[in-house]
Parts: structure tokens; C-alpha cells; sequence
């Protein structure tokens, strides 16, 4: 579908970004879910965290065997090395996940966390969801404007980024962020620096710099 209209070259060009891009999110992904291993790994199972992790970041079953088989890989890797092989920790009993949790966003979050008995362990799986979450739209944002170098002398840059989201299947909460995150990088490469011509106008007319700058609004309204 992402490739309906475009030449024999550029659905080359488009099928290696795609494989670039695929390779980053999985090292962005791997690095946060190997975080969370370590975060959590006196009470709660490397297995069970990768467990937690996929349900967190509502990854697919092809997108959660790939992650976990490269940060199994990459324990096991370095279990090799030091001779130190990953314990279940102590089992504990479990209490009952609080109700209710809450509507919208949070409360969503709340939900994928549900069964996390340990207030404290709660609060730092929440914090390094958001942590990947921001990683994975930097991740996504880099991916796009790899796109648009790809492509440049085959479309347009607002194109390349909106290819880059439909190829990748970027959800739709995700993908709006990462749209104008993108084409924000783009404005500063290509434009005039922000506010620039406004200072101009002011250095002409000889305003002091401080005049300048507590006139910025007021020059605007």
C-alpha cells in the first residue's frame, strides 16, 4: 500500500529506510525493556517484565517476540561474561489491584499496570513507560527525516513523513506528535531562524535589546 504510485527506484529506496527504521525502534525498545528488567529485577521475574513491558507499550506479538528475543539474547550475553545468572526474586503474596482506576489516559495506564501490588514499584514502571514513550517518538521523529533524505528528489517533505507513518503503521496518537515534531526539525534546517525577522525589524528601528525582548508581544497583538 505505502508504495502504490512510486517508481521501482523509490520503493527500493522507501523498502530500506523501512529496514533502517525497523532496526532503530527495536534498539530503542530493547534498551527501555532491558531498564525496566534492571528496575524491577529484586521483585519481579525477567520474563514477567518483559511481560509487563509489552502490555505497557501495547506492542504486537511479532514486535514483543522480536524485543524479547534480543534482550534475552543480550542477558544471556552478558550472563556469559560474568558468570551471574538472572534469580526469580522472593515470591510475594499478592494483593488485590485497587478500583477503580480511573477513565482516559491514566486511567488506561493504570489498567496495563493492574496487579502491580507495590505502590513504589507502580510509580517507577509508570515513569520508564513514559521515559520509552518519549524515546520511541525521538526514535520515530529521526526515522522520518531519514525518510525525507531518502526521498527528497522523489517527493516532497511532507510526504516522505506522512509515507514514513503509514509504512511503519504508527498509531494515530503517536503519529500526529511525531508529524509535526518532524516538520518542526525541517522548519529549522530550512527557515529563517524564529523571530528572527522580527528582530530585525526592531534592530532596525533601534530599540535597546532589552526593549527587544519585553517588546516581542507586544509587537504581535
Amino acid at each position: 500500500m505505502f508504495s502504490k504510485g512510486l517508481s521501482g527506484e523509490a520503493r527500493k529506496r522507501v523498502e530500506l529506510a523501512i529496514a533502517v527504521a525497523q532496526e532503530k525502534l527495536l534498539a530503542t525498545h530493547v534498551d527501555h525493556a532491558l531498564d525496566l528488567i534492571a528496575l524491577v529485577n529484586e521483585e519481579v521475574s525477567f520474563s514477567n517484565a518483559l511481560d509487563i513491558y509489552t502490555r505497557l507499550l501495547r506492542l504486537d506479538e511479532d514486535e514483543s517476540a522480536n524485543i524479547r528475543t534480543r534482550a534475552l539474547a543480550i542477558l544471556g550475553e552478558k550472563a556469559e561474561e560474568t558468570r551471574e545468572w538472572p534469580k526469580d526474586p522472593e515470591p510475594r503474596e499478592r494483593e488485590e489491584p485497587r478500583e477503580p482506576v480511573g477513565r482516559g489516559f491514566f486511567g488506561q495506564i493504570r489498567q496495563r499496570l493492574r496487579g502491580r501490588e507495590n505502590e513504589e514499584l507502580r510509580r517507577k514502571i509508570e515513569l520508564i513507560a513514559a521515559r520509552t514513550e518519549v524515546a520511541l517518538v525521538r526514535t520515530h521523529v529521526d526515522n522520518a527525516l531519514h525518510f525525507v533524505d531518502f526521498l527528497r528528489d522523489k517527493m516532497d517533505d511532507r510526504e516522505a513523513v506522512e509515507l514514513y507513518l503509514d509504512a511503519l503503521d504508527v498509531r494515530d496518537s503517536i503519529a500526529e506528535v511525531v508529524y509535526y515534531f518532524a516538520l518542526s526539525r525541517l522548519a529549522d534546517q530550512q527557515l529563517p531562524a524564529h523571530g528572527s525577522a522580527l528582530g530585525a525589524a526592531r534592530e532596525k528601528a533601534g530599540g535597546s535589546r532589552s526593549e527587544r525582548a519585553s517588546g516581542r508581544l507586544q509587537a504581535l497583538e
